[in-house]
């Protein structure tokens, strides 16, 4: 486009480990404060039927980059990088003319830990970025210890004599450093951040953003990817987040696991977090809003995983199960009506296409991703997909609308109607073997493509 002043702007919301569910307008019953993310939503298209192409930070989120599936994104697990060679939409922005930043987890190099003191390194460039301050994971900065930093969040801490204030404050939570990553049952420790926001990872990612929006020229073309370490675990909130939910009561989880467990403590944390990550939406909106952008700027709220949170008696993700899968999205900006609900089939992925096709630049067809145009601007009940998929090494799940079929190596099937059975209690493989082997033979099929 010839006229780069005429070429939208994205801000895009991307945190860690956050459940579809836990949103003040989700439409669920659950005491969460999130007024800048419902006011989001007030203001654009929510999606209900959004799930991530793969529950694990590094392999969702270079799914999201090149718009491929977890089958065909080229990263299998946390212990693989994003080969820096694949087409990622962050190439087709920069290459359009566009500012492409990011700030926190981005997790497209994870395996190594090394981010750069400032948040850049060579391969952030050739992925596609003009600039970024990429942080290292909450586990990973930690774990590379208090003797000579690895990302810009731990230098920071460093600089102000926090760091090894931080890594014990990990260490006294004993199960976080060991912690099981398949999320199996275990002791968790939900006390709060030792850190003020002035110290805290979710703020030092937020203030590099608003440093990208108070910096920036008005008028030149910026595609803004925000990675909030949090509401990622550990259950650090700061003390004056957690005070916010001081005697709020939530629903205790569903089939617990035999750990005993302060699971309303857990939560109160949880929320907390989760509360304030949407504070720092609503200022970085503000910030939009001062340079007099918001008429041409998309918004776009996101999370690569959800987070089982006691449920079925696991923790974390990488599991098929609705908390793990399921994540939230929220899309506002120019066009789209407010105050509507999707409930169309999306995938994580389709948010790489739909950024592209409304910069007004060629999505390839080489792309799993499918842009969510039509649905955003047009038709919200238009046709989209008929099926998602979703995967992990040694497991993977199919979804059409009503039944989840998934498959993993050297166990039985499972099978369930989320229509009559959201929690995943009541595995029908058995009860429905035609169904069962429909969903096997598409998701084969859709796996050898």
């Amino acid at each position: 486009m010839s006229d780069t002043a005429k070429q939208p702007n994205f801000l895009f919301l991307f945190p860690d480990q956050w459940r579809w569910d836990w949103l003040g307008c989700s439409g669920y019953d659950i005491p969460v404060k999130t007024p800048n993310l419902d006011k989001l939503a007030a203001n654009g298209m929510r999606f209900t039927q959004c799930r991530t192409n793969s529950p694990v930070c590094a392999p969702a989120r270079a799914a999201l980059a090149t718009a491929m599936r977890y089958h065909h994104c080229g990263v299998p697990n946390n212990g693989h990088n994003l080969d820096t060679s694949r087409d990622t939409y962050f190439k087709h922005l920069r290459d359009a003319g566009y500012r492409v930043a990011a700030s926190g987890k981005t997790d497209l190099q994870k395996h190594g830990i090394w981010k750069g003191l400032d948040g850049w390194t060579t391969a952030m460039g050739q992925l596609g970025f003009t600039q970024a301050v990429n942080q290292a994971g909450k586990h990973d900065a930690v774990n590379a210890g208090t003797q000579k930093p690895v990302d810009p969040y731990m230098a920071f801490l460093h600089e102000h004599q926090l760091a090894q204030v931080h890594a014990d404050d990990y260490k006294r939570r004993g199960q976080i450093l060991s912690s099981d990553r398949q999320g199996n049952d275990m002791k968790i420790d939900p006390t709060p951040s030792p850190f003020s926001s002035e110290h805290h990872t979710d703020d030092f990612c937020g203030r590099a953003a608003m440093d990208y929006l108070k910096q920036w020229a008005v008028g030149e073309p910026w595609h803004l990817w925000v990675n909030f370490p949090g509401p990622h675990e550990p259950y650090d909130p700061t003390v004056a987040q957690l005070a916010e939910y001081d005697g709020v009561r939530f629903a205790d989880p569903v089939n617990p696991g035999p750990v005993a467990n302060d699971h309303q403590a857990i939560r109160r944390a949880y929320a907390a977090m989760i509360t304030g990550i949407d504070d720092w939406v609503g200022r970085l909106i503000d910030q939009i809003q001062k340079r007099g952008e918001m008429d041409n700027t998309y918004i776009i709220f996101a999370s690569d995983h959800g987070e089982m949170l006691g449920d079925h008696g696991r923790w974390n993700k990488a599991v098929a199960y609705e908390p793990s899968v399921h994540v939230p999205l929220i899309v506002s900006g120019p066009g789209i009506k407010p105050g509507k609900q999707c409930d169309a089939l999306v995938e994580l992925i389709d948010i790489a296409a739909t950024i592209t096709d409304l910069a007004s630049l060629a999505v390839p067809e080489s792309w799993d991703a499918r842009s969510l145009r039509r649905l955003l601007l047009e038709d919200a009940t238009a046709a989209h997909r008929d099926i998602q998929l979703s995967g992990l090494m040694n497991w993977a799940m199919i979804y059409d609308g009503q039944y989840k079929y998934i498959r993993t190596d050297n166990q039985a099937d499972e099978l369930y109607d989320l229509h009559a059975d959201e929690i995943e209690c009541n595995n029908l493989a058995t009860h429905l073997p035609q169904i069962a082997e429909q969903l096997h033979e598409r998701l084969t099929q859709e796996l050898a493509r």
